[in-house]
């Protein structure tokens, strides 16, 4: 495997990791990447390694040390990616919930832009983010003050 591969692999992994479990807010994003980063950096790593140590040669030991490494990163993004129930993917995979198609779509509508700026509808339940947004319109409160505002009809400017 070539480190372009293994980067795709490593992107997979992450992606997955998001659709199966899309409830996630900033820090997910941020969680992602930079496990993106580090991830990046082990494989090169282990490109490195496997040059200096003449294990390309060896095609299916090089495919399981990879696919070992990156099984290991994506097994670490289950324990620690944030949700926002505060509980982890592992845990949630462990208690039996697995991710529903529900999910799935939400997780995939979490990946995707809208890019329908023509027939732009404001009352619509999504934004251009795709993100959704409370069905409940936000109280509006106005506030009247106890005693009239009392206003002044001219200006007298006297010159000194």
């Amino acid at each position: 495997m070539n480190g372009w591969q293994r980067f795709g692999l490593l992107i997979l992994g992450c992606v997955g990791v998001m659709i199966l479990f899309p409830n996630f807010d900033s820090r997910g994003w941020h969680f992602i990447l930079f496990t993106l980063l580090g991830g990046a950096a082990a494989l090169l790593l282990l490109s490195v390694l496997s040059n200096l140590f003449a294990i390309y040669r060896f095609e299916t030991l090089n495919k399981i040390i990879t696919l070992v490494v990156l099984g290991i990163i994506v097994y670490v993004l289950l324990w620690y990616f944030p949700q926002t129930d505060y509980r982890a993917p592992i845990t949630k995979l462990k208690a039996g919930e697995m991710p529903t198609k529900a999910d799935i779509q939400r997780g995939l509508k979490r990946l995707t832009f809208n890019f329908d700026f023509v027939h732009r509808n404001v009352r619509r339940d999504e934004n251009f983010s795709n993100q959704e947004i409370p069905s409940q319109p936000a109280e509006k409160k106005i506030v009247i003050p106890a005693k009239p505002v009392q206003t002044q009809d001219s200006i007298e400017i006297i010159p000194e």
